[in-house]
């Protein structure tokens, strides 16, 4: 194996007889050398489209990214149904034998109805049980409001009572009978 040396000048270029890099003299000797047609030339040297075609492209992209994220969430959000486990069976297939099925019915809504299994499973207590995160949420939510009176009635300012159920339903039933009074025209 030989080494050419590099040329110093373009003379020397057109004088070696190598092959690399071609010359210009070589393409028009050479048959299999054909120039490129003038159409395919156009191609390679069209202008760059307009800045606002490029802004449109750029623009079209980050929506359609941000439809993707959005369309992913939405689909999240519908994955799973509610499950609402029932503590019996009914009031009158109170006490059942041990053995007897996991009863599962579909409600309307995406909600699952569970009747004769726990969270947990057969023999773990209630309090056992781990929290979902909105019992936690409406749990601590609670201890502020319970922590919150407390100082305000150290403080001697009043105190915001939380009616129980009970009591609500008692204030709706007087209203519904004082409604109830003023239709049939007593008062």
């Amino acid at each position: 194996m030989s080494y050419q040396p590099i040329p110093q000048s373009d003379d020397d270029r057109l004088n070696t007889s190598s092959s690399f890099p071609p010359s210009h003299a070589q393409h028009e000797t050479d048959p299999s050398h054909r120039p490129l047609r003038r159409s395919v030339q156009e191609e390679f040297n069209r202008p760059p489209p307009s800045w606002w075609k490029r802004l449109l492209l750029i623009v079209v992209l980050i929506f359609m990214a941000w439809f993707s994220v959005w369309l992913g969430r939405k689909g999240m959000q519908e994955q799973k149904p509610t499950v609402i486990y029932a503590s019996r069976y009914s009031e009158e297939h109170k006490y059942r034998p041990a053995a007897s099925p996991v009863i599962t019915e579909y409600l309307p809504g995406n909600r699952i109805r569970i009747r004769g299994a726990s969270i947990g499973g057969v023999g773990i207590a209630d309090e056992d049980i781990p929290l979902t995160p909105k019992q936690i949420e409406a749990r601590d939510k609670k201890r502020r409001e319970e922590a919150k009176n407390k100082a305000r009635e150290k403080m001697g300012l009043r105190v915001k009572k939380r009616k129980s159920l009970k009591e609500k339903k008692e204030e709706e039933m007087v209203k519904v009978r004082e409604l109830e009074r003023r239709i049939k025209g007593e008062v």
